[in-house]
């Protein structure tokens, strides 16, 4: 085989950085993107003189700073160190607690609310500080040998303890070793009650060693790198081309076929389409089915969100830029009951709004059917819908109603519409017991067909995109006998 030809299904942040390392390990590339603009979920959008960002709220650094390297996002990116992962407020009671990266600050402020839970806090804290080391991202689980997981298992030895504890579901752990309503309450609120409690250990790890950033100038200054790094490596991406099915002959992927009947031929084909999209469309099911239905049926998905963003002529800069507020008057959005305020105070970056000014996102848990039977009421739902969140803002950010100057509603639909995301959830599975199980980016019987992105990362999220990316291509080559070779700057 001379140069070998790979077609890459779906433009966003996997997509991309398969691009970027099959280019640098010699492929002829060609990304196929449904949308009419590269990005995919990363995304953000102008509305006027703000911006609105639909993707990164915080960004995990450390281990993955060597992707974006590899990739030029960085240093070409800057990023603002976070050195608070959020504050909880509670409305009703009025009391508040902030998660600092000064970790000892944030054990003596959990110790405050729930003293009689301070020795568990204290193993909270201090199983953070350990666990919070690098995972590897060198090399897939698929090329992993045997000495590569044992020295893995001898790095995390000290940890293993921790690991023990920590590995039921949060939900579980707090109602086993927590005593305090309300600190049971506020740690139930910053993450799902399905995800492993590590999860938790492994945030407050970051935190603590700066490993959690937000690129400065937002979602599009992140995802325009690596647009830019795509194209620099000389990859060609087709935009507003939705494929319809992946050619197959022998056993062994050939190429695409797009809605318009246009035909692709190829050597490889990775998708990073949803399983749905990809195994029961794309494959009409042929391949791997069985098993991924399985996971369907087992596994919980992320809940659909609603994204209300508003424009807003007040500085807010005494507010904490990420602040969720617990103990509200409960309001209906989309067909689902929401009890919390998630809230995002862009105050900390002039990219969003001019001076003085803030946008005020809140993120709120939906229904995908709700939103879809709208039909011809689907606007003006869009249009009650901020009504109903602006004045729930307005009762625990004062003044905010009055001073709105722009209104912004993402609904699930919105998702779909965009980027095909399936049942316009932001993020595939939610990380539970599967969280420990790996996912396979090839299917059983077709050869020359890789899966790469969310789907295929329990989690999801925008590191495990991007290394999905790189993975897929190392598999890749080495099913093809190529020398794997990252981008050089």
């Amino acid at each position: 085989m001379g140069v070998p030809k790979l077609i890459v299904i779906g433009g966003g942040l996997a997509g991309l950085s398969a691009g970027c390392y099959a280019r640098a390990s010699g492929f002829d590339v060609t990304l196929l993107e449904h949308n009419v603009a590269l990005g995919g979920e990363c995304t953000a959008w102008q509305r006027g003189p703000y911006l609105v960002d639909g993707c990164i709220h915080w960004l995990t650094g450390g281990p993955f700073d060597e992707l974006y390297e590899e990739l030029g996002i960085l240093p070409t990116v800057k990023l603002h160190v976070l050195e608070e992962f959020a504050t909880y407020r509670h409305a009703r009671e009025g009391w508040q607690v902030s998660l600092q990266r000064d970790l000892r600050r944030t054990l003596d402020a959990l110790r405050n609310i729930a003293p009689e839970d301070g020795p568990e806090i204290r193993r909270l804290i201090e199983g953070a500080e350990r666990f919070g080391a690098a995972p590897s991202t060198e090399r897939p689980p698929e090329l992993a040998s045997v000495s590569d997981r044992l020295s893995e298992l001898w790095r995390l030895r000290h940890e293993l303890g921790d690991f023990v504890h920590f590995r039921k579901p949060l939900g579980t752990w707090v109602n086993d070793h927590l005593k305090n309503a309300r600190l049971r309450g506020l740690l139930l609120r910053l993450l799902p009650p399905e995800s492993p409690a590590l999860v938790l250990l492994f945030v407050l790890g970051y935190l603590a060693r700066g490993w959690l950033s937000r690129p400065i100038g937002g979602t599009p200054r992140f995802r325009d790198a690596l647009i830019e790094r795509f194209r620099a490596l000389g990859g060609e991406a087709v935009t507003n081309a939705t494929v319809e099915e992946v050619l197959e002959s022998g056993g062994e992927a050939r190429g695409v076929r797009l809605t318009d009947g246009t035909l692709i031929d190829a050597d490889v084909v990775v998708s990073t389409a949803s399983v749905p999209e990809t195994v029961f469309r794309l494959l009409a099911g042929r391949f791997g089915a069985a098993e991924w239905q399985e996971r369907m049926d087992t596994w919980r998905m992320f809940q659909p969100i609603v994204l209300a963003s508003f424009g807003v002529a007040k500085s807010l800069e005494a507010e904490p830029s990420t602040l969720l507020v617990d103990g509200i008057e409960p309001f209906t959005v989309g067909g689902h009951r929401n009890e919390h305020l998630y809230l995002r105070l862009y105050n900390d970056d002039p990219a969003f709004a001019p001076r003085t000014h803030t946008v005020v996102q809140a993120m709120m848990s939906t229904d995908y059917d709700w939103w879809a039977k709208r039909g011809a009421e689907y606007q003006r739902a869009k249009e009650l819908t901020a009504e109903v969140v602006l004045d729930c803002l307005d009762r625990y950010l004062p003044g905010v109603k009055a001073n709105v100057r722009m209104t912004d509603i993402a609904t699930p639909l919105t998702y779909w519409r965009h980027s095909r995301a399936w049942r316009g959830a932001f993020e595939g599975w939610l990380p539970g017991a599967n969280a420990f199980k790996h996912v396979p980016k090839e299917l059983p019987g077709l050869k020359r067909f890789y899966m790469a992105g969310q789907w295929v990362e329990p989690g999801g999220g925008v590191p495990t995109a991007i290394m999905s990316g790189r993975h897929v291509v190392q598999i890749m080559c080495a099913g093809l006998h190529r020398e794997f070779a990252p981008p050089r700057l």
